[in-house]
């Protein structure tokens, strides 16, 4: 059921989306971010925090204390393994956002020093992704991840990243692994495997069988699920693109003045918002 509400929600999109993005950098303020699911926005999703029954004090947010690109970034932290934490953007179904298609996918994170989980974590990278691209069937929705731990700036399984300074990941490249719902498994975290592999159909055990037409219906990053130990970090400049169509690059930023509240999501239409709530249940692990 939930699986069918989640494709209806999706589906609506082609109704309520925003034209595909041509080049262009976009700044997002703390007056632009959502705190539950919504289209061609960004919101906050998978808060683990003791405000919502974990023991970790968790938070992300658009601050001042590391800017990347102009004055802002996301600060993303959490005090122990029960904490978890996302910044997703989702658009659904639009024509040309394929797997296959998929030109441009980087972002720039930072890891403080401070930080006491293993040296290895740091903030992940997620693609959702509908297997078949066909709005109408059920039990084929993944994640793609990609994940430091298994690419690292120097390369190879395990590489800890750099700390204290801010690193530009190009992932067009990298290697993901596929978290699959429907079998509530995760698949691939040590096999090397590309977005070009898995458009090509790559298919280890347990996973969805992937093609390059399968749909990217949007993306997020976020820290945490399992983590042990504390951890401080930022993200800036989240940067996608598909075939002709132009990257579109997230700068966050600080607002002078009165930025500080985390409003409810833009108005759409009421039963998009109803059914988008299926997002909030999605969890990587």
């Amino acid at each position: 059921m939930r699986q069918h509400l989640h494709r209806a929600a999706l589906a609506l999109t082609a109704a309520l989306a925003l034209p595909a993005a041509q080049a262009a950098v976009v700044s997002v303020y703390a007056s632009d971010v959502a705190t539950s699911p919504a289209l061609n926005q960004w919101y906050r999703n998978n808060l683990r925090d003791v405000s919502t029954g974990y023991t970790s004090s968790t938070s992300a947010a658009i601050t001042g204390t590391q800017p990347r690109d102009g004055n802002g970034s996301v600060q993303m932290s959490l005090t122990d393994g029960s904490g978890k934490v996302d910044y997703a953007y989702t658009w659904g179904f639009v024509s040309g956002r394929t797997l296959g298609a998929v030109s441009t996918l980087s972002f720039d994170w930072y890891r403080a020093g401070t930080s006491t989980n293993p040296a290895a974590q740091a903030p992940a990278l997620r693609l959702l992704i509908d297997a078949d691209g066909n709005a109408n069937t059920t039990n084929d929705l993944v994640y793609l991840v990609w994940e430091q731990v298994y690419n690292g700036p120097n390369g190879g399984d395990n590489a800890v990243p750099l700390t204290d300074q801010w690193v530009s990941s190009n992932l067009a490249n990298g290697e993901f692994w596929q978290r699959n719902f429907a079998a509530g498994l995760s698949v691939g975290e040590n096999d090397d495997i590309t977005l070009n592999d898995w458009a090509s159909g790559a298919n280890p055990n347990g996973s969805q069988q992937l093609s390059a037409n399968s749909a990217v219906l949007g993306l997020e990053f976020g820290i945490g699920s399992g983590w042990a130990g504390a951890f401080t970090g930022f993200v800036d400049n989240v940067s996608f693109g598909f075939g002709d169509e132009g990257p579109t690059t997230f700068n966050f930023e600080v607002r002078n003045g009165a930025d500080n509240q985390l409003p409810e999501p833009a108005s759409l239409a009421l039963a998009g918002l109803a059914l988008l709530g299926v997002l909030a249940t999605r969890r990587r692990r």
